[in-house]
């Protein structure tokens, strides 16, 4: 086997586990029985004192006037000493009883917008020890959300009773890596922004607005720690969450089709990468869920541009291949956006970081070389980089560009190489290629020499040209 082939074999390889780590997991989920429901209170849906019926709050719309539910909770020795709470995590106001008595209120319900005050996203509602009684106690919740702006398939996120903790001390334990984390996207926007306004490697308008899209999400992510807001707001901040997630998918998913060299293609991948952003964000229920799906959808046509730019020869196609598979993997881990999403953007910056820094200067600061390519009485203006392969016509030549372009020149092929002799190397009196496009050289005494350019296609060598491609293979 030769170079060439095992290289795409890697290639597909990768593209294939990509694919996996995509759907695999989900999958995997629907054809495995659901797991049993921890254990908790059950909760009761009240249309009258005398008429309930058990319900499953956690898939509960809250879309009548008052939503009524009830409980038993049954309070053991502990309880009767320790101090205890309702907690509630809920886009609704609320108002508690306890065995029939008003114990505290999150807002205040209504039956309409007009009258009802939206209370916080979150609330802890203590539990006076007195109207504690041994044994069975009966709790009712109620439950309005009028000032919704949008539709909500999952309203309650959090319903229970038991001991007080300080409604702080979780969330700031489960958001303390975003925290650390935001510092150093701070860092990061910032250094994107420096080297995008003193024009310097790798600094650019994508990258600044991919660093600040990615620092804004966190920022929007945290901020349930430091503000405190009413419970319309927390659908805000996920539409902010889920947005900004679609946006730095769209910029990272359009950077990486550079590695690919046939424009059409590019075309095709950005087109599939929009309808899989506007899928993502108006198809699954869940605001999370729509965020992950942006990001997994960015991060897909990544690894597929990065297949394709393996397959062309590009060096840095395999590694940003397998990149993505570790990231599409890791999407599926528990909490994910909360702060594993921030670190795999921080590693991004890094190492675009560290490759600007391993790149030599000279490449950098080299002044572009520009060919002008006769064509009767008008020229084609291109860079030297550009080309691909030149093919004898005649009196004519067929110039071909990495992008996929063709373009007809009326000069001959010696004095196009003799144009530009550091990017077109002679392989055969028809042919010559610009080297740094070679990705293999076939060798068959049945077919003959050939090399293969990154655009896959494959060239006849001719015998006299055999050693000059040798050589400049090493």
């Amino acid at each position: 086997m030769g170079l060439g082939e095992r290289s795409r074999l890697i290639a597909l390889a990768l593209t294939v586990a990509g694919l996996i780590a995509l759907f695999g997991p989900q999958i995997a989920a629907m054809l495995s029985p659901s797991p049993p429901k921890p254990a908790g209170l059950v909760w009761s849906l009240c249309a009258a004192p005398d008429h309930c019926r058990l319900v499953d709050v956690s898939s509960l719309p809250l879309d009548g006037p008052i939503t009524t539910l009830r409980t038993t909770f049954v309070a053991d020795r502990k309880a009767l000493t320790a101090p205890q709470a309702v907690h509630i995590a809920a886009t609704a106001s609320a108002e508690i009883w306890w065995n029939g008595q008003w114990i505290g209120a999150n807002g205040r319900i209504g039956p309409d917008r007009a009258r009802e005050v939206p209370g916080g996203f979150s609330a802890v509602i203590p539990v006076p020890q007195d109207r504690i009684r041994p044994g069975e106690n009966t709790v009712e919740i109620q439950l309005s959300a009028h000032h919704l702006w949008a539709p909500i398939r999952r309203p309650i996120h959090h319903l229970a009773v038991g001991p007080y903790t300080d409604p702080l001390r979780g969330t700031l334990r489960h958001y303390l890596p975003t925290l650390l984390l935001i510092g150093l996207l701070a860092l990061a926007f910032v250094g994107a922004l420096v080297l995008w306004a003193t024009r310097r490697r790798p600094g650019s308008a994508a990258l600044t607005l991919l660093s600040g899209a990615v620092l804004t999400q966190a920022v929007a992510e945290a901020s349930k720690l430091v503000l405190t807001y009413s419970y319309p707001w927390q659908l805000a901040r996920l539409a902010t969450v889920a947005g900004l997630a679609a946006l730095a998918a769209l910029v990272l998913g359009l950077g990486a089709t550079r590695l690919i060299s046939d424009r059409r293609l590019r075309i095709w991948l950005a087109s599939g990468l929009t309808l899989a952003l506007a899928a993502a964000l108006l198809g699954p229920p869940w605001w999370d869920a729509k965020a992950l799906w942006a990001f997994r959808a960015g991060i897909t046509v990544a690894l597929f541009s990065a297949s394709f730019g393996a397959l062309g020869g590009d060096r840095s196609g395999r590694l940003a291949q397998i990149a993505c598979v570790l990231a599409l993997a890791l999407s599926w881990s528990n909490y994910f956006l909360d702060s594993l999403y921030y670190l795999l953007f921080l590693v991004l910056f890094g190492a675009l970081a560290f490759r600007a820094l391993r790149s030599p200067v000279t490449a950098a600061s080299s002044p572009e070389i520009l060919l002008s390519l006769p064509n009767g009485a008008s020229r084609h203006l291109i860079r030297a980089e550009e080309l691909l392969h030149v093919r004898a016509d005649d009196d004519y030549s067929l110039v071909t560009l990495i992008d996929g372009r063709e373009l007809l020149s009326t000069a001959n092929l010696a004095a196009l190489i003799r144009l530009a002799p550091d990017h077109l190397l002679r392989i055969h009196r028809s042919h010559a290629i610009n080297p740094a496009r070679i990705v293999a050289v076939h060798r068959s005494a049945r077919e003959g020499h050939t090399v293969e350019l990154t655009n896959g296609c494959r060239l006849p060598i001719g015998r006299t040209r055999r050693a000059s491609v040798e050589a400049w293979m090493g």
